[in-house]
Formats: structure tokens, sequence, C-alpha cells
């Protein structure tokens, strides 16, 4: 599985998502996003600067 700062895979959002015990309903409130979109960065994953932004909404702490 490819892995960086620049890149996470939709396995990689899940996992996230669970560990940090991060709802999909609570991440839509919380930064104002539709369901869809949520589901379709789980499945699909996100590249670049939406990279980093991904792991803020779901850690509340930016990457190194």
């Amino acid at each position: 599985m490819k892995t960086g700062p620049l890149w996470l895979s939709g396995p990689m959002v899940r996992s996230m998502m669970r560990k940090h015990k991060v709802t999909i309903a609570g991440l839509a409130a919380k930064f104002n996003l539709t369901q869809k979109r949520i589901r379709e960065v789980r499945t699909q994953g996100v590249t670049g600067f939406l990279a980093r932004e991904w792991t803020f909404m779901i850690t509340g702490q930016w990457p190194a």
C-alpha cells in the first residue's frame, strides 16, 4: 500500500476514523460536509493538501 504525507487511501481514512472514534455523521456536522462526500473519501481516498486536511479533521492534529 502506498503511503506518505500527501496521500491517504480510502482504507487508511476508514482505519483512522475507527481509531479516533469519528463517525460519518459527526464529521459532517462538525465540518459542514455532506455525508456523501465523506463516504466518497472513505472509498476513494485523497491526495495533496486534502490528505493533510482530512488527517487534521479526523485526528485533531496537523500532520508533521
